[in-house]
């Protein structure tokens, strides 16, 4: 659609810029949410970006591991910033064990840490969906609606935008609105995952779902209803536990 933004003497790439300027944009927001529930905001920042450098650095090591020929005579490509060089869920597996550790570390396995993380990912999101948009990656299903867009030889759902959309009401609703000493413990992260999953399993029915078929099921949209359940019936049981405690 539009991979290089042209600003005066500049040509930038826009899918990677969207998204560091949304990782910053939530990085900030996750600060500011978190002092205003009264705790260390510089100890969520350190455990962020801890968190992205170890993702990153698994990401690349697992791609290496998984794929050696590909470096072979060009070792020093190991430093190169080519985003196809990584392992998206080698990455974000390093990442979580990293989260995990640094948690346990500073005795911050709460839920009031996942709730603290939500902004950042609730502003990410769009950034990245925007992000994907712009790259084309993504794309919809085939279609004859008058708002299609011409991508990859034909006119498809946009989707990408579908997806957009819907992720800025869910960052209305759950990491702006809510003041986060007002709400129990686990109620922003639980409900961000809920609308997030929520909308990922109806929308993706317009996504071209590529690789992600099996047996004639989509893999994506079958775990997003599964996660969607899952997180619906534990909000359910967190709010009567709330309505107990406020009856006693």
């Amino acid at each position: 659609m539009f991979p290089i933004l042209n600003l005066g003497p500049l040509s930038l790439p826009a899918s990677p810029l969207f998204q560091l300027i949304g990782f910053w944009l939530g990085s900030s927001l996750a600060e500011r949410r978190a002092k205003i529930a009264g705790r260390n905001p510089e100890l969520l920042s350190k455990l962020i970006w801890t968190v992205v450098v170890a993702g990153i650095l698994g990401a690349r090591l697992s791609f290496i591991a998984r794929n050696p020929s590909a470096f072979q005579g060009e070792w020093t490509s190991i430093f190169s910033l080519n985003l196809a060089l990584l392992d998206p869920i080698g990455g974000l597996a390093i990442s979580l064990a990293a989260l995990y550790f640094l948690a346990s570390k500073n005795d911050l396995l709460t839920w009031s840490l996942l709730d603290d993380l939500v902004p950042l990912i609730a502003v990410f999101l769009p950034a990245f969906y925007l992000a994907n948009f712009a790259s084309g990656s993504g794309s919809g299903m085939l279609t004859d609606i008058p708002w299609g867009v011409y991508q990859w030889g034909g006119y498809r759902h946009p989707v990408q935008l579908y997806y957009l959309f819907s992720s800025l009401v869910v960052l209305y609703l759950v990491a702006i609105r809510h003041n986060p000493n007002q709400v129990q413990p686990g109620m922003i992260f639980l409900s961000f995952l809920s609308y997030t999953s929520g909308y990922l399993a109806i929308l993706y029915a317009f996504q071209d779902p590529m690789n992600n078929l099996v047996g004639g099921v989509r893999v994506i949209q079958f775990i997003s209803w599964a996660v969607f359940t899952a997180c619906t019936f534990t909000l359910h049981r967190f709010k009567s536990s709330e309505a107990n405690d406020a009856a006693e």
